[in-house]
């Protein structure tokens, strides 16, 4: 999925960023429309996608898209980590020991749920 003006809130201030949220993340040698469009077409005959499946390819931001501010989020690494504009925010990692967590924007608060299922807590 892709959006356009979504705001982020930075150490200069809010930024409008396009925004990509993709399963696994992009690689960062590929051009971006070419993965996109990979991912569009739903083709179960093509044996590995990438953005769906990858580890270390798909972590980094791709260089085109560090030429005009765009947020990149995901999920499947089973971890939360936030490092400028890459989000990946799969803390529970499909556990349900695991916390499930959520990135709050344009704030970038952490909200994570708790014990309690109908409370979910933000952490400041």
């Amino acid at each position: 999925m892709v959006w356009d003006n979504v705001c982020i809130e930075t150490e200069e201030g809010i930024k409008h960023c396009k925004l990509i949220a993709v399963h696994a993340g992009l690689e960062k040698g590929k051009g971006v429309e070419e993965q996109l469009k990979f991912l569009k077409a739903k083709d179960t005959r093509i044996p590995k996608v990438e953005a769906l499946s990858g580890r270390k390819s798909v972590w980094d931001i791709p260089e085109e898209l560090t030429k005009s501010p765009t947020i990149v989020v995901s999920g499947h690494h089973a971890k939360l980590h936030i490092e400028g504009l890459r989000l990946i925010i799969d803390q529970g990692g499909g556990l349900e020991e695991n916390p499930v967590a959520a990135v709050v924007l344009p704030s970038m608060k952490i909200g994570r749920d708790t014990d309690d299922l109908a409370l979910v807590r933000i952490i400041e």
